[in-house]
């Protein structure tokens, strides 16, 4: 598929608020300054651009998103529109949960739950077993929680999801595990659970076979995917939250053509080579490198190698 054809991502992950009740140490969104929650009417906007544009899907992130006071009114506003949902949550708000998962009924609105570090709120128990969210745990140098995991990744009709952890400072780096040495781990999780997938930024390996227009690209920001905060400006990618000079504009403001032929988008568009120096890498041959905002956020270079493969020059993978 032709890039300069694409009029519009497939999705945009969306921060309804960046309000948490959790603190948790592997949180990127933890550095980054208050922001006003989306009003009704701002949502009604936002969805409003994303069906007239062509974006299908809102995949809504936080913050906790519960924790927005109108959730079930935005997300019965992306019904409206006839869009798709996929909603990020810790799982602390288990009614909130039932009413949304009791009223848009179907595969238009989907929920994933995080469990990480062995919490399990009130009620969270009678609501995964009653509704089968999509399961999902971060994957670190310790492994994942799979104690927490266990009672649910056998049962029928639930997804299980092991995200690769983010790095949003040097001190994060000591908690991360290599490309090579997450996707080992998680070859091993998934012959004993094979309903199990990986999720990783597609600056490594792209999904050329759900989408054939990322072969070429950088990574998925900017073709596949957009970032909006609560306010409405526009990032490639949520990991450039921090950095003003990403910010593409404002989708509730600016026309959204204008957004989508933003400059900043090239870089991530083009792929000129994998610049990692680990040749010997047994996925150096399709990896793109790695993701470009980890590199910004440690290098302050784009094109630097990710710096969970790489540290201060050196491979640290480790398997």
């Amino acid at each position: 598929m032709d890039r300069a054809t694409i009029k519009a991502p497939e999705y945009i992950q969306f921060y309804p608020t960046l309000r948490c009740n959790y603190s948790c140490d592997f949180c990127f969104n933890r550095q980054l300054p208050d922001t006003q929650d989306i009003t009704i009417q701002g949502f009604e906007k936002l969805a409003s651009v994303c069906r007239r544009s062509g974006i299908g899907h809102i995949d809504i992130l936080g913050g906790e998103p519960t924790l927005h006071p109108h959730i079930e009114e935005l997300i019965g506003i992306i019904s409206e529109n006839g869009l798709m949902t996929t909603i990020s949550t810790n799982g602390t708000r288990p009614e909130i949960l039932n009413a949304v998962s009791n009223r848009f009924q179907g595969e238009t609105v989907r929920i994933g739950i995080s469990l990480n570090e062995g919490r399990m709120p009130d009620g969270l128990h009678e609501y995964i077993t009653g509704h089968r969210p999509i399961i999902k745990t971060i994957f670190t140098d310790r492994g994942m929680a799979e104690k927490t995991m266990h009672p649910y990744i056998k049962m029928p009709g639930i997804d299980c999801r092991v995200i690769f952890r983010d790095a949003a400072d040097q001190k994060d780096l000591e908690s991360c595990t290599c490309f090579e040495s997450f996707l080992y781990h998680l070859e091993a999780i998934k012959k004993r659970y094979p309903k199990t997938k990986g999720v990783f930024c597609g600056g490594f390996i792209p999904d050329t076979l759900s989408n054939p227009e990322l072969a070429e690209t950088r990574c998925p920001a900017g073709t596949t995917k957009l970032s909006v905060l609560c306010d409405g400006s526009v990032y490639p990618c949520y990991l450039f939250f921090r950095y003003k000079e990403f910010c593409l504009g404002n989708i509730l403001e600016d026309d959204f053509s204008r957004i989508w032929k933003h400059p900043v988008l090239e870089f991530f568009r083009r792929f000129s080579g994998n610049q990692c120096p680990n040749e010997s890498c047994r996925f150096y041959r399709d990896c793109r490198g790695g993701c470009p905002a980890m590199s910004y956020l440690l290098y302050k270079r784009l094109d630097f190698p990710d710096p969970r493969c790489i540290k201060q020059g050196e491979n640290v993978c480790r398997n």
